[in-house]
């Protein structure tokens, strides 16, 4: 399972020793680490500078924990959109003696964040859904880091963002669609057969080279790739601008962040991304990365047809 960590500001030790047993990866922004009972956690470590890397953690997480911190701000606002439309439906919001839970309660109980299970900072917590992914029948792996180990060849660090992958298994690359095998694959350094959604996970792969590496984001066991796709698109009350006109739209889908374009015709939408993608089933949240700090830059989600 993988657990998306949201704060507002800056996670103090005291947060982080709550809920992490042991930090892992910085990649793209995105700290990775050890959750308390086997989950992964994931957290932008340059929220709320930039909204990318939220998005990112946002897009593969299965569920979250809101930190409720001393002042409630236009920030948390921000981060309880992001989850009201995202495919995100469970998640805790975390307290301590110094939080303003009054306030978060107030203006958050019309949103999903609002009706979320609320613990004080060091009490015991699980979560209850499971990660299976949402796209039946896709087996899918972020490529998030890639090197070459002596004895073994070409290795990528990413997570398993939908369906259980095992050695042997015959997929593609993204978006070139070479064809690739997984050699073998590791789960925090130990050799497995299997790795299920949900986990973050080495696999060493035939033939690929660097640059087939470097070239592509993820494997896949679909070929089914577009840069285009009809939508629906649902706008959130509180952003003021037309999404139609935004050059700063972004998005992030099974881990990939990407950059898009909105077009509508006489009874469609349509959404152009910058790279060519998988039709992913879902919500996904939509953003306005030209937008300062500050202002809402959630757009809404859209869903593509």
């Amino acid at each position: 399972m993988i657990v998306a960590l949201l704060s507002s500001k800056e996670l103090s030790e005291n947060v982080i020793h709550g809920v992490i047993s042991k930090k892992l990866d910085i990649i793209n922004n995105l700290q990775m680490a050890a959750g308390k009972h086997e989950e992964t956690i994931v957290y932008a470590v340059d929220y709320p500078s930039s909204i990318v890397s939220l998005l990112r953690a946002i897009s593969i997480a299965d569920t979250c924990i809101i930190i409720v911190n001393q002042e409630v701000s236009s920030l948390d606002a921000e981060l309880v959109l992001a989850v009201e439309y995202s495919g995100i439906s469970e998640g805790i919001i975390v307290y301590d003696e110094y939080s303003d839970t009054a306030s978060f309660s107030k203006f958050f109980s019309a949103y999903k964040a609002g009706k979320f299970r609320m613990i004080s900072a060091g009490e015991e917590y699980r979560f209850e859904s499971a990660s299976a992914g949402k796209n039946p029948g896709l087996k899918y792996i972020s490529i998030d880091k890639h090197f070459i180990v002596k004895g073994i060849g070409n290795v990528i660090l990413g997570f398993t963002l939908n369906g259980s992958v095992n050695k042997g298994d015959r997929m593609v690359l993204l978006p070139s669609l070479k064809e690739v095998a997984i050699k073998s694959i590791q789960v925090m350094d130990k050799d497995v057969s299997s790795a299920e959604s949900g986990l973050h996970v080495g696999l060493a792969l035939n033939n690929v080279n660097e640059n087939d590496l470097d070239l592509n984001y993820s494997v896949s066991s679909s070929k089914e790739i577009s840069n285009t796709y009809k939508c629906k698109l649902v706008k959130s009350a509180l952003f003021k601008g037309d999404p139609f006109a935004s050059k700063g739209l972004c998005c992030s889908i099974l881990g990939k962040n990407l950059t898009v374009a909105l077009a509508t015709g006489e009874n469609s939408q349509s959404i152009l991304f910058n790279k060519p993608i998988i039709r992913a089933n879902g919500k996904h949240v939509l953003a306005d990365a030209s937008l300062s700090v500050g202002k809402n830059r959630i757009v809404g989600s859209f869903e593509l047809d």
